[in-house]
C-alpha cells in the first residue's frame, strides 16, 4: 500500500504553475479537525479533479507565542516549521463607500479592537481608499496605527447633482434599469422642486413641447441623465476595487492566513462582477478572508436634503450585496447591521483560531491559458463527518520576472513571521577567523524544493544578520542553490542543500535566511546567533564539528552504528604553552536524559600557528556498535591542565547499520556539487591565500593579494592587469584563483599550471589546479594534480579524499580505495578518510 501511495504521488517540477489555497475542516459539531491527510483532499474544477502536490497543517501555538518563539529562534536547528505565528489582520475602510460621519463608531470600535484584543503576537496593518489616509503595513506598533485612524474620513454622497435635477445614486441604477414606477416619481418630483417644466425642445428657435406634453421625450432625458450618474459612480466604484485589490495582492508574498476587516456601506454591483472576481481572485493568492462590515444605518438620515425616493431597506440590500460577495468568496463573514454593535462583531473575530491546512494544486489548462481570469472549485474531503470551509476559486498568476523576485525576497525579509511556503532548516557553526577581532560563522541549510526541469535550474537564498542591540546588519549575502534532481520517494519535493560562511565580531545577532525557488514559493527561518570571542587572551573553544552520512557540516548529523560518529574540535590560544596540557573527551548521551552510552578521548593533533595566535584540532572517532537508533546528544568535554575550558553540545540521530553504499554518480556530484565560491572560503584556501599575500609583499603583485584575502576577487583581476607579466608563481597563482573564482576553469587552469611549473614544489597549488581542471572537464588533468598534492603532502586529507572521488567518477573504485589507503598510511587515525573507505569497500 505505501509503495502505491508513493507511486500515485505526484512531482512538483519547476515550470509547473501551482495554486495554493487554504482551506478550513470542521467535524459535525464545528469544532476544527486538525489531522487530516493529504491523500483526503479532492479538489475539482468543472468536474475535472486537480491534482494536490503540496500540504500544509497551521496551527494555533498550543502553548505561550512568547515561549515557542524563544525555543524556535534559540534551538540547534533554525525551522520555519517550528516558529509560531500570530494574527494578521489588514483593516481597511472604504472612504469612497462611507458616508461622512458614519466611519466615526467603527473608528472608535477599532481603536478599542487594537487596544484590547491585538496581542504583542499579532500584527496589524491600515488602510484608507482611496487617499488620502493612512497606508500602512504590517506593523506591532499599535499606537502608530491607533494615531493614524482620526485621519479617516468618509466622503460618500447618496444623490448627484444632473441639468434635471438631484438624483439618487441607487436611485440612478433603477432609472437605468427601466424602473417605471421611480422614473414617472422621478419626472413629478423635478418638476414640483423646480416649479416648471425641465423639458424643452427646441426646432429653429422656436420651443415646439414640453415635458407635461411629451412624457416620452421627459423619460429619455432624465434615463440618460441617470445613465450618466450611473457611468460616474461605477467608474468610482471600479476605481476604487481596482486599488483594493493590489492593495490585498500587495500581501501575496507572506505567507499566512489574514484577516481583512472591511469597513464599507457598499455600492451597487450591478456592472462590477469583473472588478468583485479580481478583488477574489488577489484575496486567494494571499490568503486574505474578508470580514465586511455593514457601516449603513438605518432609519431617516438627517443630512439629506430630500426625502428618501426609494425603500430604504432595498436600496442597503442592494449596496451590501457586493460585501456578501466578497465574504462568500474568500470563506468570510458579512456582519449586517455593524454600526449598531462593531466592537461586540470585532471582538468575536478575535477569538477565532487559526486552525487550517494550505494546499497546493495543478490548475486546469483553461486556468493556465487564462492568467488572470476567475475560476470556481470545489473542495471536498473523504473523511465521514467531515466539512471543508473554503474560497470559491482562484486565478492564475502572470508569469514572474526578475523584478517580482527581488520584490517577493524583500517583501519576505520584512514580513512579520517566518514564510512556510518550502520547508527550510539550518544551523551554524562558529570558528576562529583568521583576522583580529572577527569570528567565522559556516551557515548550513537545507530546504525542501521543486525538481528541476532544466540542470541550470536554481533556488535564490537570501540571508541577512542584524546586531540585536540597533538592527544594523553586519553580514548579509545573496546567493542561489541547486534545485534537486529528483524527489525524496513518496514525497513531492527533493531536498536541496547550501552553505556559506561569513565573518563577525563577538556579540549577540539576529538573522533571517530565506529560499525562494523559481516559481515563487519562498520559506525563510528566524536564529538568533550567540557568538563568543575566540581570539582573545583566554582560551576558547569552537562549536563542536560532527560527520554526517548526509555531507559535510551537515545540518541535522546521523551516522551509523556500523560506522561509527566521527567529529573535530578546535582549540584556540595565544600561545603553544596554553594548549599545552589539553585533554579531550566524547561521550554519547540520549536525548533528554544524562545517561551516557558511549565515551572516548579524542586524538589531539599537533598546534596550528597563525598570525592570531595557536589553534589545536582535536579529532574523534567514537564507535557505536551495540547502541540502538534513535536521537542523541554528542557530548564534548574541553580541559586544559585539569581545569574545563568549554563544554560543546550537537544533537545527531543514530541509524541502524551501516550507510548505505555509494553509487559512482553520487561520488561524482561530490565533485562537481561543490561551487568555486565555498571552495576559495575554505580553510585550506584561507591558508594558501595567505601564504601568497606574505610572499607578494613589497611586489607589484600585493595589492592584489591583499584583495584576495579579503575576497575582493574582481579587483584582484583588476589589479592583476598592472602586473607585467605571469614570470611569477604568486601572480599566476592569484590569476588562476580569481578566474576560477569566475568560474573560467580553463583560464585557472592555465594559470595554475603556470604558477606550479613555477613552484613546483607547492602542494595547495597543486591541490587547486585539481580543482580547475576537472572544471575545465579535465578528469585526468585534475587527478594528476590532486596526486601531486598527496605526494607533495602526505598530511592533505583534502587532496587525498579528492583524489579518491575523481578516480570514483572515471570508473575506476579499485584506484580510489588506493587513494584513500594511501593516505591512510601517512593519516592513520584520520575519521573523514576511513569513513570514505568504508563507503568505497562496501560498493565494491
Amino acid at each position: 500500500m505505501a509503495a502505491a501511495a508513493a507511486a500515485q504521488t505526484p512531482t512538483f517540477k519547476t515550470g509547473v504553475d501551482l495554486v495554493r489555497f487554504d482551506i478550513r475542516v470542521v467535524d459535525g459539531a464545528g469544532h476544527p479537525i486538525t489531522d487530516l491527510r493529504q491523500d483526503e483532499i479532492r479538489i475539482t474544477e468543472s468536474g475535472e479533479g486537480l491534482p494536490v502536490i503540496l500540504f500544509q497543517r497551521v496551527s494555533e501555538p498550543s502553548e505561550s507565542y512568547t515561549n515557542m518563539a524563544v525555543r524556535a529562534v534559540t534551538a540547534e536547528v533554525s525551522s520555519n516549521e517550528a516558529f509560531p505565528r500570530g494574527h494578521l489582520y489588514i483593516l481597511i475602510f472604504d472612504q469612497e463607500h462611507i458616508t461622512a460621519g458614519n466611519e466615526q463608531r467603527a473608528r472608535v470600535a477599532a481603536e478599542e479592537f487594537i487596544r484590547r484584543r491585538v496581542r504583542a503576537t499579532d500584527r496589524v496593518a491600515l488602510f484608507a481608499i482611496p487617499g488620502p489616509g493612512p497606508q500602512i503595513g504590517f506593523t506591532a506598533e499599535k499606537l502608530r496605527i491607533i494615531n493614524e485612524l482620526p485621519k479617516i474620513h468618509g466622503t460618500y454622497r447618496r444623490t448627484a447633482s444632473t441639468p434635471v435635477g438631484t438624483l439618487g445614486i441607487y436611485e440612478a441604477h433603477r432609472i437605468a434599469q427601466g424602473d417605471e414606477t421611480l422614473i414617472v416619481n422621478a419626472i413629478e418630483r423635478t418638476n414640483s422642486e423646480t416649479g416648471a417644466d425641465f423639458i424643452a425642445v427646441r426646432s429653429n428657435g422656436r420651443q415646439v413641447a414640453n415635458a407635461s406634453d411629451d412624457r416620452t421625450e421627459a423619460r429619455r432625458v432624465l434615463v440618460e441623465n441617470a445613465r450618466t450618474v450611473v457611468a460616474q459612480s461605477d467608474a468610482a466604484s471600479r476605481q476604487f476595487l481596482q486599488r483594493l485589490a493590489d492593495v490585498i495582492a500587495g500581501f501575496r508574498d507572506i505567507e499566512g492566513r489574514k484577516t481583512v476587516v472591511f469597513f464599507s456601506e457598499g455600492f451597487v454591483q450591478d456592472n462590477l462582477s469583473r472588478e468583485l472576481e479580481t478583488v477574489a481572485a488577489a484575496a486567494a493568492e494571499s490568503y486574505c478572508v474578508f470580514y465586511t462590515f455593514d457601516l449603513n444605518r438605518r432609519g431617516p438620515q438627517m443630512d439629506e436634503t430630500a426625502a428618501p425616493t426609494t425603500v430604504q431597506s432595498s436600496e442597503i440590500q442592494a449596496r451590501i450585496a457586493p460585501l456578501a460577495t466578497l465574504a462568500v468568496e474568500t470563506d468570510g463573514t458579512m456582519i449586517v447591521d455593524a454600526a449598531s454593535h462593531t466592537q461586540q462583531a470585532l471582538d468575536v473575530l478575535a477569538e477565532q483560531a487559526q486552525h487550517y491546512y494550505l494546499v497546493g494544486f495543478t490548475p486546469s489548462i483553461a486556468a493556465r491559458q487564462n492568467r488572470g481570469s476567475y475560476h470556481r472549485v470545489t473542495v471536498k474531503v473523504t473523511r465521514p463527518g467531515a466539512r471543508v470551509i473554503a474560497r470559491t476559486g482562484y486565478a492564475v498568476s502572470p508569469s514572474t520576472v526578475l523584478a517580482d523576485r527581488r520584490g517577493s525576497i524583500n517583501n519576505v525579509l520584512g514580513a512579520p513571521f517566518a514564510q512556510q511556503g518550502l520547508k527550510i532548516d539550518y544551523t551554524t557553526y562558529v570558528m576562529k577567523a583568521p583576522e583580529a577581532g572577527q569570528q567565522r560563522v559556516v551557515l548550513s541549510l537545507t530546504a525542501d524544493l521543486p525538481v528541476r526541469s532544466a540542470p541550470d535550474e536554481k533556488a535564490d537564498v537570501v540571508f541577512v544578520v542584524r546586531d540585536v542591540r540597533d538592527g544594523r546588519v553586519v553580514a548579509s549575502g545573496t546567493d542561489t542553490m541547486a534545485l534537486p534532481a529528483s524527489a525524496r520517494p513518496g514525497a513531492a519535493l527533493g531536498n536541496g542543500s547550501w552553505r556559506v560562511q561569513f565573518n563577525v565580531p563577538a556579540g549577540a545577532y539576529l538573522m533571517r535566511t530565506v529560499v525562494r525557488e523559481p516559481g515563487g514559493l519562498t520559506g525563510s527561518a528566524d536564529r538568533r546567533l550567540d557568538v563568543r570571542p575566540l581570539n582573545g587572551p583566554d582560551l576558547a573553544v569552537s562549536d563542536l564539528i560532527l560527520g554526517s552520512a548526509v555531507s559535510a557540516l551537515p545540518v541535522r548529523p546521523r551516522a551509523y552504528a556500523g560506522d561509527g560518529l566521527s567529529g573535530v574540535i578546535e582549540t584556540y590560544g595565544r600561545s603553544s604553552l596554553q594548549l599545552q596540557g589539553l585533554d579531550v573527551k566524547i561521550d554519547l548521551r540520549r536525548a533528554g536524559t544524562a545517561e551516557t552510552i558511549a565515551m572516548i578521548a579524542a586524538d589531539l593533533e599537533d598546534g596550528q600557528e597563525d598570525p592570531l595566535g595557536v589553534s589545536r584540532r582535536a579529532r574523534f572517532l567514537l564507535p557505536l556498535a551495540g547502541v540502538p537508533p534513535g536521537d542523541y546528544v554528542a557530548h564534548a568535554v574541553v580541559k586544559a591542565r585539569g581545569e574545563t575550558i568549554g563544554e560543546r553540545t550537537r544533537q545527531v540521530e543514530v541509524l541502524a547499520g551501516s550507510a548505505p553504499p555509494l553509487m559512482a554518480e553520487e561520488a561524482a556530484a561530490r565533485v562537481e556539487s561543490v561551487r568555486p565560491v565555498e571552495v576559495v572560503r575554505g580553510d585550506l584556501a584561507r591558508k594558501y591565500i595567505a601564504a601568497l599575500r606574505q610572499r607578494a609583499e613589497g611586489t607589484p603583485a600585493g595589492p592584489a593579494a591583499r584583495d584576495a584575502s579579503d575576497g575582493r576577487w574582481e579587483q584582484v583581476e583588476a589589479g592583476l592587469r598592472r602586473v607585467p607579466a605571469d614570470d611569477d608563481a604568486v601572480a599566476s597563482a592569484l590569476r588562476g584563483l580569481a578566474l576560477f573564482v569566475r568560474e573560467d576553469y580553463a583560464g585557472a587552469a592555465a594559470a595554475l599550471n603556470r604558477s606550479f611549473e613555477a613552484d613546483p614544489a607547492n602542494a595547495l597549488t597543486a591541490f587547486f589546479l585539481g580543482w580547475a581542471a576537472d572544471g575545465a572537464g579535465d578528469a585526468r588533468a585534475a587527478i594528476g594534480a590532486w596526486r601531486n598534492a598527496a605526494h607533495l603532502d602526505p598530511t592533505l586529507v583534502s587532496a587525498h579524499l579528492a583524489l579518491a572521488d575523481g578516480y570514483v567518477k572515471l570508473s575506476q573504485p579499485a584506484l580510489a580505495v588506493q587513494a584513500l589507503r594511501a593516505g591512510l598510511a601517512a593519516l592513520p587515525s584520520s575519521p573523514e578518510l576511513q569513513t570514505r573507505l568504508r563507503q568505497l569497500e562496501r560498493n565494491r
